[in-house]
């Protein structure tokens, strides 16, 4: 491989036509000009300048030569431009992964906090299984995966646990004014996430203790789906609680306080990490410091 500055004394040379103008810009001296020039022509097998009166003029080869060397430097350039920028937070992108349940009110307040401070930094959000996101952060395909701690276990990453979640039901209060019995379920059109959902399994495992019979006539695995058909009446729908405080006006709950919490944690692999996706991790963990004092 050809030396990077010899390429750069010839695109000065090339552009100057002139040696001595080629080394006061380069602070070096016209011996030394000469002498890598001649070291590029050995290496190419071409002459790439010829002396005149005035000074030099490229060969066909440098002409060839030129485009080529002229776009490869520009490219260097915008690297180097575009390495500074993602440095300053200036440009960027984020790649987010997290469980359908909790995207609806989890994300929003961080990403839109941090687009505010900085408006350069794009964000890619990708909701599926946990296996696949975490898949996903592996193979550096994602920067964060928000999950539950019990869906978290891959030892390669580390994990910071964020918060609890708990579980509620939640119906209309106007498709149901009477209210809605638990004890009578299974009378109801209820809407659960799909059976391979964590939630989903420990609901089912509460209504067993509990020695209380349901069936559920609607699987609906994106949460923000679900609270928009329950709150048009179509039925009773199993919810993390912090998704409801904010539709509190048309909706009634029942908790389901027998039902263990969950974790919620940010998963990430620490080598992966650029520079705004650490301050975007920053962000994350000054909220909660906060949140717990």
């Amino acid at each position: 491989m050809t030396d990077y500055n010899l390429y750069k004394i010839f695109l000065y040379l090339y552009e100057e036509k002139s040696i001595s103008k080629t080394a006061n810009k380069l602070y070096v001296s016209q011996p030394a000009i000469s002498y890598s020039l001649k070291e590029l022509e050995s290496q190419l097998g071409y002459t790439l300048f010829y002396r005149n009166s005035k000074g030099i003029e490229p060969t066909t080869e440098a002409n060839e030569l030129y485009h080529y060397i002229k776009v490869a430097f520009q490219i260097l350039n915008d690297a180097e431009e575009h390495i500074k920028n993602l440095n300053q937070l200036n440009v960027g992108c984020i790649r987010l992964g997290i469980l359908s349940d909790l995207s609806s009110f989890y994300l929003s307040s961080f990403i839109s906090e941090f687009c505010k401070k900085y408006p350069g930094i794009q964000f890619e959000i990708t909701c599926d299984e946990a296996e696949s996101l975490m898949e996903m952060l592996e193979n550096r395909q994602l920067d964060f995966v928000f999950l539950t701690t019990d869906l978290c276990t891959r030892k390669s990453v580390e994990k910071m646990v964020l918060s609890s979640v708990s579980f509620c039901l939640a119906y209309s209060k106007e498709a149901y004014p009477n209210g809605v019995s638990l004890n009578q379920l299974d009378s109801y059109t209820l809407l659960l996430p799909g059976k391979k959902n964590s939630y989903r399994m420990k609901f089912e495992e509460y209504m067993e203790n509990k020695k209380l019979s349901f069936h559920s006539n609607i699987e609906v695995d994106d949460s923000s789906m679900m609270l928009e058909m329950v709150k048009k009446g179509i039925g009773v729908g199993y919810f993390i609680q912090d998704a409801i405080p904010n539709h509190l006006e048309d909706l009634s709950i029942i908790l389901l306080a027998d039902i263990p919490s969950l974790h919620v944690c940010c998963s990430y692999v620490d080598d992966f990490l650029t520079v705004a996706a650490r301050k975007f991790l920053e962000m994350v963990k000054t909220y909660y410091q906060n949140s717990k004092e």
